[in-house]
């Protein structure tokens, strides 16, 4: 599986990209604003996920979906949160971890 990430972040801002598949590529973009409460998650550019939270944000979140048609992969990416602000995010690709995002 080749992949590629970018991180752009601020004091609440995750925004990542993860290119997933071999011979039908996929791209995965992530964007978290811890702040504001906003979470979405895009596959080429569609949305498959968008969430919205004021209080109470979860330690840790898990968002599993399958991408593409011919050849079909499982993602799974785990969203650890820390004490005061920051994330960890860990992308999974058919059960193998990918990439590791940290942020402030």
């Amino acid at each position: 599986m080749q992949s590629y990430g970018r991180k752009e972040h601020s004091k609440s801002y995750m925004k990542f990209k993860v290119e997933v598949g071999e011979i039908e590529k996929n791209q995965i973009e992530f964007n978290h604003n811890q702040l504001m409460g906003l979470l979405s998650i895009k596959v080429n550019q569609k949305t498959v996920l968008k969430n919205s939270r004021l209080l109470n944000e979860p330690a840790r979140e898990v968002f599993q979906f399958v991408v593409g048609q011919m050849e079909r992969s499982e993602v799974r990416i785990e969203k650890l949160r820390r004490q005061l602000f920051g994330t960890r995010n860990s992308v999974y690709v058919d059960n193998r971890l990918v990439r590791v995002f940290e942020g402030v």
